[in-house]
């Protein structure tokens, strides 16, 4: 087993993971978009379960090295975490809500993980949020560890959720206004200022 075809077959399982759910992969699926042998897929990975931890593992690598090389080239904390909503406005868009609920009622060991990654979510936002008041853009009286837990809380139900389809709202819409909102709530004057930049930089220069 190649070091390729092993990445191969997590990229795909990954692919098939966010847009149908666990439940509605299968084994015979993944090796057929890898164009392999179920054989040679087993030598690589066991059984399901082991595949698909494998692959959120992965996917939290990944998020991980991409905020970090946001914040690292980032003027301030407010532009660092507009451009990190940009990117999960991306992958909330590509992610069935069947992925979420499928991990949580299918393979709970691995929800749990997921969990953990959630937790230190709320750590690291709570910290830029600490550190974007130094930066003045926000409110001092805010504490930190608790509008990061209400923020995270607040989109992990927005996506375990289907019951805005019955109002006609679009998921990504309200993933906008959420965290737009936020931002702006914990915001100082200097901090909407940089809000309105964030989403209007062409009036910067007018």
């Amino acid at each position: 087993m190649t070091t390729d075809t092993r990445e191969r077959i997590i990229q795909e399982c990954n692919t098939m993971l966010i847009s149908v759910g666990p439940s509605s992969m299968t084994m015979d699926d993944v090796a057929r978009a890898c164009g392999i042998s179920k054989r040679t897929l087993y030598e690589a990975f066991p059984d399901k379960r082991t595949l698909i931890r494998e692959c959120v593992h992965r996917q939290h690598q990944i998020k991980n090295a991409e905020v970090k090389e946001i914040f690292e080239t980032s003027n301030n904390c407010f532009e660092a975490m507009y451009r990190v909503y940009q990117r999960a406005r991306e992958v909330y868009k590509s992610t069935s809500v069947a992925f979420i609920n499928d991990i949580k009622r299918l393979y709970p060991e691995i929800f749990d993980k997921h969990m953990e990654s959630e937790k230190v979510t709320v750590n690291g936002l709570a910290n830029v949020l600490r550190k974007a008041q130094e930066e003045g853009l926000v409110i001092k009286r805010i504490n930190p560890e608790i509008a990061a837990y209400l923020f995270v809380l607040s989109m992990r139900e927005l996506h375990e959720k289907a019951s805005f389809n019955t109002f006609g709202f679009k998921e990504a819409d309200l993933f906008d206004h959420v965290f737009i909102s936020f931002l702006r709530g914990v915001a100082t004057l200097k901090g909407i200022e940089m809000v309105d930049y964030l989403e209007n930089p062409q009036t910067e220069n007018q």
